[in-house]
């Protein structure tokens, strides 16, 4: 059967209210720790035997991509890319732990910390938690939604409405805090034709989503995103580089609908891939690199949001 009408068959599936069958093998896990998450959250069903995306999918060749660093863009070569991080070659002007936006399509960015440098050969490492744009006031509001909803086991306490109205709330840097890096990453699936496959979100806006996809999906393939509670969405695939995968949806995404759905909190055990490895430090992703605790979050939210 040719490729057009497992899609119009997928397609007409999903929209009769039938959810395609969920196919994930438990074979060739990648190393532990080489994944964003843990080694379960993305497994790929079958060993890459052929010549794909510019002959492999972790090794690249004549890949590009552009890194943005303090206002400056550059056109970097992609050595390696994986779902913890890059390494990457060009004239960047960075030191180390620099933060920097590594682009890899249009309008999809991963933020990334320089773990290593080696004359022109750079390793990134990016963020973990899951990137939402969008209106300030709207990811605010969908932030503190889904910390209520679905984290009241992390003994946060949620100052009263009231309390707003009879105290002076203290709002000097509140911006600032209330963009302070997250640990909530939000996972799903991708329908494609019958099959479906572990995806995370790295970022997420009204018009498109970059994922970790172990799977190789043509370019323009009509996929369908399942946020689960969340809801589904289709999308098309605008392009695939690596572990990466960007979308663009048929319709605007509303981000407030993530609260609907559990993220995951960010793994304590993750490691980088073997190419970002530095004897030894520490991710800056932690604590001392702008991280709030849930805590932390929901009282400048709702400070934030009060004001």
């Amino acid at each position: 059967m040719s490729a057009e009408p497992l899609r119009n068959s997928f397609r007409a599936s999903v929209l009769r209210g039938e959810k395609p069958p969920i196919v994930v093998a438990d074979k060739n896990r990648r190393h532990e720790g080489e994944d964003s998450l843990d080694a379960d959250l993305v497994l790929r069903s079958e060993t890459r035997s052929a010549n794909h995306r510019a002959k492999d999918r972790h090794r690249l060749s004549d890949e590009t991509a552009r890194v943005v660093h303090q206002g400056r863009c550059d056109t970097v070569e992609l050595i390696n890319l994986s779902s913890g991080g890059a390494m990457v070659r060009g004239d960047l002007q960075a030191t180390l732990w620099d933060i920097v936006e590594l682009e890899l399509g249009e309008g999809f960015g991963i933020e990334a910390a320089v773990r290593w440098i080696k004359e022109d050969l750079f390793g990134l490492e990016f963020a973990h938690e899951t990137r939402v744009e969008g209106d300030p006031v709207e990811r605010a509001a969908m932030l503190l939604d889904v910390i209520r909803r679905s984290f009241d086991d992390q003994q946060i306490s949620f100052v009263p409405d009231e309390a707003f109205d009879a105290v002076a709330v203290p709002t000097h840097g509140v911006n600032d805090r209330v963009e302070r890096r997250h640990p909530l990453i939000w996972v799903g699936q991708v329908h494609y034709v019958h099959d479906s496959h572990a995806v995370r979100l790295r970022n997420v806006s009204e018009g498109g989503a970059l994922i970790d996809a172990t799977a190789d999906y043509p370019a323009g393939a009509e996929v369908m995103l399942d946020l689960g509670e969340a809801g589904q969405f289709f999308a098309n695939i605008a392009w695939t580089c690596g572990d990466q995968a960007g979308l663009r949806f048929k319709e605007p995404f509303d981000i407030g609908c993530l609260a609907m759905a559990r993220p995951q909190l960010m793994p304590t055990n993750w490691r980088a891939p073997t190419f970002l490895e530095n004897d030894g430090d520490e991710s800056p992703w932690n604590e001392n690199w702008s991280r709030s605790s849930l805590a932390e979050i929901a009282t400048d939210l709702e400070g934030y949001l009060k004001r």
